[in-house]
């Protein structure tokens, strides 16, 4: 076969493999400009968001005072006023309120959470903040159903930490409740083995047909983790639930189903801060009473950790 042919054939082989391999190489570099140019969009919206967040609390700082001196003004006048101007002056009242607590919720979600050397009971937090939310009237007309583990539940964080937890909980169920309902709450020590095998439901959940939580969230929460037992809470209430595909976007800041005059989107954002905070995981899926049940795991604090058997 001549030197002609020979090379003829060899460029019929090789020209259409080195398109190929420009081909390939090409598209892996518009591949690689692609995420770095993406890379580089979200550290500029991460960047942007800081930079908003430090903004915010400053401002939300800043306001408190003047706030403070419209409410007390607004006291002040109260029995001063003719009485058919007092609806408007409650009125102004109840929003400043609102904005308050717009502002404690915008600062609850940007200050950052250190986890601490403290440790609670998840109980006696569950029945003190129960205790303060029925004496406001917070509860009225809603049947509370608490089937609570006997044994001592101490996790790592503060008193406060979670009856803050709970008061934005039970308050978010009695919300999704208005016309009155059932509101349970359970809690456990288990094995973090449990979680692995599939997570513990309280007994009558079966009747539900909803997966356990096996996710992403939850591989990664086990790995990180290695806490011998965890705390299992749940908070199920009977109202409207949350619609499908709002199950992780309920916990973004702002986002709420709520009226615009009944909720900041906040609650639950803040919710999922603290238990992050407190090195636990939080989801929410529909619950046996027909409404939303948030499922809390949390690790058991080292000093009330089960000791070794032999």
């Amino acid at each position: 076969m001549s030197a002609t042919v020979l090379g003829s054939i060899a460029a019929a082989i090789l020209i259409p493999a080195g398109w190929i391999v420009a081909w390939r190489t090409r598209r892996r570099l518009r591949t690689v400009t692609a995420d770095r140019d993406a890379i580089r969009a979200q550290n500029t919206a991460l960047g942007r968001l800081a930079s908003t967040g430090r903004v915010a609390g400053g401002l939300a700082h800043e306001l408190g005072n003047p706030l403070c001196a419209i409410t007390n003004y607004a006291h002040s006048l109260e029995p001063r006023v003719a009485p058919e101007l007092r609806p408007t002056l409650h009125s102004l009242q109840r929003e400043a309120a609102r904005i308050q607590r717009m502002m404690d919720g915008m600062i609850d979600h940007i200050r950052p959470r250190e986890p601490g050397t403290a440790s609670a009971d998840v109980n006696v937090a569950l029945i003190e903040t129960l205790s303060f939310l029925g004496d406001q009237g917070a509860l009225r007309r809603i049947t509370v159903d608490q089937r609570l583990d006997t044994a001592p539940l101490q996790v790592r964080g503060t008193d406060l930490e979670l009856e803050q937890v709970f008061a934005n909980l039970v308050l978010n169920a009695v919300d999704a409740m208005p016309g009155g309902g059932t509101l349970a709450f359970w809690t456990r020590r288990i094995p973090r083995t449990a979680l692995a095998d599939g997570s513990p439901r309280r007994a009558g959940d079966a009747l539900v047909h909803e997966p356990s939580r096996r996710d992403g969230r939850m591989d990664q929460w086990l790995a990180a983790h290695g806490a011998p037992h965890v705390v299992k809470i749940v908070v199920a209430d009977s109202g409207h639930g949350v619609a499908r595909g709002y199950e992780e976007r309920i916990f973004e800041p702002f986002v709420t189903t709520k009226e615009a005059d009944s909720g900041t989107g906040l609650g639950l954002s803040i919710v999922r801060g603290i238990v992050d905070a407190m090195q636990g995981i939080v989801w929410v899926q529909r619950s046996r009473e027909g409404g939303a049940a948030f499922h809390l795991v949390l690790p058991l604090h080292e000093s009330d950790r089960a000791p070794a058997t032999r």
